[in-house]
C-alpha cells in the first residue's frame, strides 16, 4: 500500500503547481528513493533468480523504483518541451 502512495504522490507532483523549492525537495526525495528501490528491487531478483528460483517478492520494489524515476524524467521531458515551444524573448 505504501508502495502505491508513493507512486501517486510523484505523479500528482507533476500535475500540482508548487513553489520552485517544494518541487526541488520533492523530485530530490523521488530521485533517492527512487534509486533505493531500484537497486533492492534488482539485487531481490538476483537473490531471488539464484537461490528460489520461480518465485520473485521484489518485483514491487521493483516496478515502483522504476516508476518513482518515470515520473522525475517525465518533469525532465516537461521542462525540455516547455523550453522547446515557449516563445523567444526579445
Amino acid at each position: 500500500m505504501v508502495y502505491v502512495l508513493l507512486v501517486i504522490a510523484a505523479w500528482w507532483s507533476l500535475f500540482v503547481p508548487l513553489l520552485g523549492w517544494a518541487k526541488v525537495v520533492l523530485s530530490a526525495a523521488f530521485l533517492g528513493l527512487g534509486a533505493i528501490f531500484l537497486f533492492f528491487g534488482l539485487a531481490g531478483s538476483y537473490w531471488d533468480s539464484h537461490m528460489t528460483p520461480g518465485t520473485s517478492s521484489s518485483t514491487s520494489t521493483l516496478l515502483t523504483g522504476v516508476l518513482l524515476l518515470l515520473s522525475r524524467a517525465a518533469l525532465v521531458l516537461k521542462v525540455i518541451l516547455h523550453i522547446l515551444v515557449a516563445p523567444p524573448s526579445t
